[in-house]
């Protein structure tokens, strides 16, 4: 059974703008240790960054509201097969209590704009 949808879209300059500000700012505050690494890893970081932005967004829809920090929801990538949504933390209770038994991820970019979709399976 389907819990919820949720679908976002980023502007991959406004991402690049916020990445290039001094200080923790978004990047430290948002993605984690391994979200960085591998969007750093990339040619272009800041399709990446927010593509993985937009996931997080999208999975706060799906869930219809709070659903834990920034950085207990990530995306994981495998070497082989799609990305996924990992939660941990306060992000994974609140999904346990809506009844969440899987989450589905898919996303996209180009040079200008990022997107994610999160479907919600209980």
């Amino acid at each position: 059974m389907i819990l919820g949808i949720g679908t976002d879209l980023l502007d991959v300059a406004r991402m690049a703008r916020e990445l290039a500000k001094e200080g923790a700012g978004l990047r430290d505050t948002v993605f984690t240790p391994a979200e960085i690494s591998y969007c750093e890893g990339k040619r272009h970081p800041a399709r990446h960054f927010a593509a993985r932005f937009a996931a997080k967004e999208a999975f706060y829809k799906a869930l219809g509201g709070a659903g834990g920090a920034w950085r207990e929801i990530e995306v994981e990538n495998a070497s082989t097969g799609p990305p996924r949504l990992v939660l941990h933390g306060s992000a994974r209770e609140a999904a346990d209590r809506r009844g969440v038994h899987a989450v589905l991820l898919s996303l996209s970019h180009t040079d200008g704009l990022a997107m994610a979709s999160v479907v919600l399976q209980g």
